[in-house]
């Protein structure tokens, strides 16, 4: 009886090593295919709908691999990234219709879009804070000196440090929900100077740029927070990779300059139809093109009662340039 257990257990325990082997191995397989073939299919496409569902449901299964030991950090963090941007939109479509109700005099259903805008900042937050927490683990915590990056993982460093910067600033806007700490700001700041601003489009610049703006006292003395931003979004419009442009609307937005949103809302239509974005990278430009969008829109929700045109390129009062904008009530 004594060896039939023996032999029982003996079986079970070799099935189980092996399931952890094939585990442990298909974690691997899979972390590497979505370095070398998901992640860059996620870049070039410009549908945020479709990415960010991916993201949302892709995401927990390939950080499950970790209790298997793979390690699986870059892809959870670009799955989380892509996670935050569904949440960031439901926050802002949670916005427009908060403006809508406030122009129609409707207290009370104003105030509910307003919670879950707010909410909805806050899932963002803690998503795109993962997608950080993610780049630490791999890349280290930061102490003040560069990693050792190689060439291969220099995007992924940017994503990680993008993904801390949006993690503090829907965290202020979710009234501090996620509890993403003060230090991130400085790893953003610090760790941006680790890259080559004109290599990666002007978008280092303008974290840094970001991080001075929004955090009070932050700025070197010396340094120009606006114009260390105007220089990343040159990069940016020479390169055809408009990061920088999503990360000077935010900026401008956080302080409530609406002239100053305007014009930045405008070039950025003006530059889109002068230079082409760069292929391989259409994800960044469609991110960076709905927050463009989105700003237009409350500008033309609060003055007109409706969302604005697709290309953002007219505001109210304004000559329109488009035919779409002639009479958008002209076929209901």
């Amino acid at each position: 009886m004594n060896k039939r257990i023996l032999f029982f257990v003996t079986i079970v325990t070799i099935t189980l090593a092996n399931c952890s082997i094939v585990y442990r191995v298909t974690g691997k397989t899979l972390n590497s295919y979505a370095q070398d073939h998901l992640v860059p299919f996620y870049l070039a496409s410009d549908d945020l709908d479709a990415i960010c569902t991916g993201g949302t449901a892709l995401g927990p299964l390939v950080a499950s691999f970790e209790r298997t030991g793979a390690s699986v950090e870059l892809a959870t963090m670009v799955a989380q990234m892509g996670a935050g941007m569904c949440a960031e939109k439901q926050a802002q479509e949670a916005e427009l219709l908060y403006i809508a109700a406030v122009r129609k005099g409707k207290g009370e259903e104003a105030l509910d879009h307003q919670a879950r805008q707010i909410r909805y900042h806050g899932v963002a937050a803690k998503r795109y804070g993962d997608a950080h927490n993610r780049f630490l683990q791999y890349f280290g915590e930061w102490n003040g000196k560069c990693p050792s990056i190689s060439d291969d993982e220099e995007l992924y460093y940017l994503v990680g440090l993008s993904s801390g910067l949006l993690a503090i600033l829907h965290d202020f806007a979710s009234q501090g929900y996620a509890g993403i700490t003060r230090e991130v700001p400085s790893v953003v700041a610090g760790g941006s100077k680790c890259l080559d601003s004109k290599k990666w489009w002007g978008t280092p610049l303008a974290l840094e740029a970001v991080v001075w703006l929004s955090v009070p006292g932050a700025t070197p003395d010396g340094k120009d927070a606006n114009k260390q931003m105007e220089e990343a979004v040159k990069q940016g419009d020479q390169a055809g990779v408009r990061m920088s442009r999503a990360f000077q609307i935010q900026a401008a937005a956080g302080k409530g300059d609406v002239e100053k949103i305007k014009k930045l809302i405008l070039e950025h239509s003006k530059v889109i139809s002068q230079i082409p974005a760069k292929k391989e990278y259409l994800f960044l430009e469609a991110f960076a093109e709905n927050l463009s969008r989105h700003e237009s829109d409350k500008i033309w929700m609060k003055e007109t009662g409706h969302r604005g045109p697709i290309n953002f390129s007219s505001f109210p009062g304004k000559k329109k340039n488009n035919k779409e904008e002639d009479d958008l009530l002209k076929d209901l």
